[in-house]
């Protein structure tokens, strides 16, 4: 079978390697349909983050079950990959907080991936597919929950919220607007990129500021009730606490990949203005997976959330290495998307 490989920092092989086959009660085969490339898979590829070499990367993927010695999944069943494997006799695990515990696995990073024609999943790291969901859009499943996990660490729904700042208009940008639209909420979207600003625009947000603009920026100061950071971007950190109201709340999706160094006076706005923060990492909660997932496919299934728009770049696996440079050199504005296998192929 194909698999696009990581032989090392900044070099891949698309290669023939051996099928696997099922061994142990449980696991299930599954066929891979379409990957999605998650922003933090870019320092995987090129910044000497994996795990090991070689590597089979992504953990957003989707496909149907070829083999199974599981009794809740059958051939033929569509699925979407739950890609954290929770330490569950961990403390936090208990808790019901899976992404805290300690020695997790990791589908996609500290093992095997999607970019592969065949991978073996246990049953607990999938979930069901309805038949009114195509596949291709079940591959979105895994970033959305990100956002949904998010908000519900925040306890969005309890609040007296009525202006959201969203800051960092890339995929999982883009799907939280959609969410926070679903909600009913009143959303104004930051970017660098006027592109994105206007995509945000189609997509509901009500109004957008180009953070470059600073007379447009500085005008938006102590709007919003609730502030969500989803990009990790150094500069979003530096305006966060400026853009909340008084007695708001501040949500860091992004993951940083620089230092940071605000001054003084940007952080004390959090006492000064009373504001609240929350951290939010990856997308689960009790019961197991959470309903982080079942709410994702949920509005999926009511048609709340669009996919084309993010995909900028869209290629297989034999293909993938000829945007490889273009990836690396960051030409690429939005979410690469892998076709492993045409649905009904």
């Amino acid at each position: 079978m194909k698999a696009v490989v990581l032989v090392e920092n900044n070099n891949i092989e698309v290669e023939d390697i051996e099928k696997p086959v099922l061994k142990k009660a449980g696991d299930v085969l599954v066929k891979v349909a379409y990957a999605g490339i998650c922003g933090s898979d870019y320092v995987r590829f090129f910044e000497n983050q994996a795990k090991f070499y070689p590597i089979i990367l992504t953990h957003e993927f989707s496909g149907t079950v070829e083999a199974s010695n599981s009794d809740q999944y059958h051939v033929g069943d569509k699925v979407a990959i739950i890609p954290l494997k929770p330490n569950f006799n961990d403390e936090q695990s208990k808790k019901g907080n899976y992404s805290l515990s300690e020695g997790y696995g990791f589908i996609g990073s500290r093992e095997n991936g999607g970019l592969e024609e065949y991978v073996i999943i246990p049953e607990e790291n999938l979930i069901h597919i309805p038949e009114t969901i195509d596949l291709r859009t079940a591959a979105f499943i895994e970033p959305l929950t990100v956002n949904l996990h998010g908000f519900k660490i925040a306890g969005l729904k309890d609040l007296a919220v009525k202006k959201v700042a969203l800051i960092g208009m890339g995929s999982i940008g883009l799907l939280a607007l959609q969410v926070l639209v679903s909600y009913g909420y009143d959303v104004t979207a930051f970017d660098i990129s006027d592109d994105k600003l206007a995509l945000s625009k189609k997509l509901g947000a009500k109004d957008t500021v180009n953070t470059r603009d600073k007379a447009a920026l500085e005008a938006a100061y102590n709007q919003f009730d609730f502030v969500a950071e989803t990009s990790g971007a150094n500069q979003s950190y530096y305006i966060v606490n400026k853009l909340a109201a008084k007695k708001g709340s501040i949500l860091y999706i992004g993951t940083p990949h620089k230092d940071l160094t605000i001054d003084f006076q940007t952080f004390e706005l959090i006492n000064r203005k009373e504001l609240t923060a929350y951290g939010s990492w990856m997308n689960y909660s009790a019961p197991w997976p959470g309903e982080e997932w079942t709410e994702a496919v949920n509005l999926f299934q009511k048609g709340a959330i669009k996919i084309d728009p993010l995909i900028a770049a869209e290629v297989t696996l034999e293909t993938f290495p000829t945007i490889f440079e273009d990836y690396r050199e960051r030409k690429i504005d939005g979410k690469i998307f892998v076709t492993v296998r045409e649905e009904n192929a």
